[in-house]
């Protein structure tokens, strides 16, 4: 074994030279080339190249993105909080701190920064108006940058937007002149924006191709109208107040709404494909759906989120749906309901291919009746069923539908039977895809909680394998 590695000894030995004296391929790169590289990479990791060498060290300043995104610790911050005993006091401190350190940092990397122009500029960590000043100067940094696509997200999470107050005020006096602004993008996430504010920057953007704002008190009545409008991409979610919202854009093809219950012009949008519908409007939209369906003609992928199943859906009518494709239905259960009410929805999409089910399960929804009366529960279960057989008695065969994805299973009546009407009733099936981890918690520290509920679910997915033959047409999650 010794003269064995005695032979060894020299190669690896040269190996080893070789591999210190190896070429620098990547320094021979032009700096351009080096700068287009690091702006694929958030400002925190293209900073640190600054210590590999005195040519690096300023190289990541001209990057033509900045991505300040402090969420990550953001949600490191909240997590702690989340597995721990919950102190308010104590988590307001560490906030506030996180905070000013995020601030900090911004400021001094928008200090370092060199180039003449910015692609993109995105902020993200959770603040509000009491950092007026510094927000203020950051914004005018990327409009006097000639900034493309800007991201302002002052959200508490990962871009999730809710309804609070004292959210930054974006006021016309922090933007500069108007009249040369070059942008492709623009996402406000709890940025309180005024109709005014609103309107100048979308009509003074002629190259605009995707709008998102969430969160803002300020808007009342948006009207997104021009014949030269560029907009592809629009998003208005939880705005409060909101009373009216106009559109009219001949290139949208993507347009989501999560609000109030209000009147929306749908006037000229012959090139939407994707809609998706949240909030209070859900159960409007649903009802007014076959007059709408001249405007909704192409559609080819919807997503709906249901929160009262029985209100919104229970003996609708819905226009035939000729080119939808894709069907998104997020639904949150509060009882003894029954999912077998969408079957009217599907039925009227002939090109449907694929279904995805977001199930969110409340309390109440897993142990059905616990405060009713036994007899009063009798009927209500008899009821019940005479309605699933109403639903079901003509048998709606769905020749193109071929993958179903069902989120947040738990081997409940409600969901258990909506997947045997599937399997039943799609002979085209290729897969379907069944998670049983809560939506809400799932990619978070939660994920692996209640182990129980989920092999229990995980027992009944098996059932649905056996009973039905579905072989490695089913995944299990």
């Amino acid at each position: 074994m010794a003269k064995f590695a005695r032979k060894l000894t020299p190669f690896t030995s040269n190996e080893r030279k070789s591999e210190y004296h190896a070429e620098d391929r990547i320094s021979e790169l032009p700096d351009e080339v080096l700068i287009l590289i690091l702006s694929f990479m958030p400002v925190k990791e293209a900073t640190r190249t600054s210590v590999l060498s005195r040519r690096w060290e300023k190289l990541w300043t001209f990057s033509p993105c900045l991505e300040l995104d402090g969420s990550r610790e953001l949600f490191n911050i909240r997590c702690h909080f989340w597995c721990t005993s919950y102190n308010p006091r104590r988590e307001k401190e560490v906030l506030d701190s996180g905070r000013l350190r995020y601030i900090n940092w911004v400021n001094r990397a928008l200090e370092s920064y060199h180039a003449c122009a910015v692609d993109k500029f995105r902020i993200r960590f959770d603040l509000n108006e009491r950092y007026r000043c510094d927000i203020d100067e950051w914004v005018r940094f990327a409009f006097e940058k000639k900034v493309k696509r800007f991201e302002l997200d002052l959200s508490l999470y990962f871009g999730g937007v809710c309804n609070k107050s004292g959210s930054y005020p974006l006021c016309l006096q922090t933007l500069p002149s108007l009249s040369s602004i070059s942008l492709t993008s623009l996402v406000l996430k709890q940025v309180n924006v005024s109709d005014e504010v609103l309107d100048n920057l979308i009509s003074n953007s002629p190259f605009l191709e995707c709008l998102c704002v969430g969160g803002s008190e300020s808007l009342i009545h948006v009207r997104v109208a021009s014949r030269f409008l560029c907009l592809k991409c629009v998003e208005i979610v939880m705005c409060v107040n909101i009373k009216s919202l106009e559109l009219h854009a001949a290139n949208l093809s993507s347009f989501k709404y999560n609000g109030p219950d209000i009147f929306i012009n749908f006037m000229n949008i012959p090139n939407l494909v994707e809609l998706c519908i949240e909030g209070l409007y859900v159960s409007y939209f649903a009802r007014k759906m076959p007059q709408l369906s001249t405007s909704f003609s192409q559609l080819q992928k919807l997503a709906l989120c249901v929160i009262h199943i029985e209100e919104t859906m229970k003996r609708l009518e819905y226009p035939t749906l000729s080119h939808l494709k894709q069907l998104e239905l997020h639904v949150f259960l509060h009882g003894d309901q029954s999912l077998l009410v969408f079957s009217r929805l599907i039925k009227a999409c002939p090109s449907l291919s694929r279904l995805a089910l977001e199930l969110n399960w409340f309390k109440s929804a897993t142990y059905v009746g616990r405060n009713v009366k036994k007899a009063k529960k009798r009927v209500h279960h008899s009821l019940k069923m005479v309605e699933v057989k109403k639903a079901t008695k003509k048998k709606c065969v769905h020749h193109s539908l071929r993958v179903v994805e069902v989120r947040g299973f738990i081997g409940h009546t409600i969901d258990t039977k909506f997947c045997m009407n599937v399997i039943k009733n799609a002979i085209k099936l290729e897969k379907i895809i069944i998670d049983p981890i809560d939506p809400v918690v799932r990619g978070t520290p939660h994920e692996n909680l209640r182990c129980e509920k989920v092999e229990a679910a995980r027992v009944a997915a098996e059932k649905l394998r056996s009973k039905y033959f579905l072989g490695d047409k089913l995944i299990l999650l």
